[in-house]
């Protein structure tokens, strides 16, 4: 990627898939909707690594350390790159088996464990979406225009912008 590219990047994140569930998970952000993690980039535009070390960093905090990824694991991801205006988001589609009891985990996670920067505060849970719902041809549309997704209970939950145009852009080029 040329140098001049590399700058229109605005953030980066990261979306996990659970193979072993079949689901995706999403952490309920500062917005109060369930996201992919994601965030501003922070690190300086001659940094040629610059846009995966930010999807590793969010998604080491946004989802309190339980998941990591090194990045010549990252770089083997399939991403999307979603335009906003002029600049760039990029999410990579991690796809791993997770333990069944993930998102008790995150809610146990003493977070006084945790560095006291903001960072690691900003996700408040850890919810699976089973994956099915973002394939179908009637369902997907109807989760765009409601900005809601059914958790594995069922229950609606409402899902960030971001978070749909990540899907939409995956489920176009068969990612998921």
């Amino acid at each position: 990627m040329a140098a001049c590219d590399i700058a229109k990047y605005l953030g980066a994140g990261v979306l996990i898939i659970d193979t072993k569930s079949s689901s995706l998970l999403l952490v309920n952000d500062y917005t109060e909707n369930y996201n992919c993690c994601g965030g501003y980039i922070k690190y300086d535009v001659s940094d040629s690594q610059r846009i995966e070390k930010t999807a590793m960093e969010e998604l080491y905090e946004e989802t309190r350390t339980l998941f990591s990824c090194e990045i010549d694991r990252l770089i083997t991801c399939p991403y999307v790159d979603l335009n906003f205006h002029d600049d760039i988001f990029r999410c990579y589609i991690l796809k791993m088996e997770c333990d069944s009891d993930i998102c008790e985990q995150f809610e146990k996670f003493n977070v006084d464990n945790l560095p006291a920067e903001n960072d690691y505060l900003e996700t408040s849970s850890l919810m699976p979406f089973p994956l099915k719902q973002f394939k179908g041809k009637k369902s997907l549309p109807r989760i765009v225009s409601t900005s809601m997704a059914s958790d594995s209970t069922g229950k609606k939950l409402p899902l960030n912008k971001r978070v749909i145009s990540v899907i939409q852009a995956a489920v176009k080029n068969n990612l998921l």
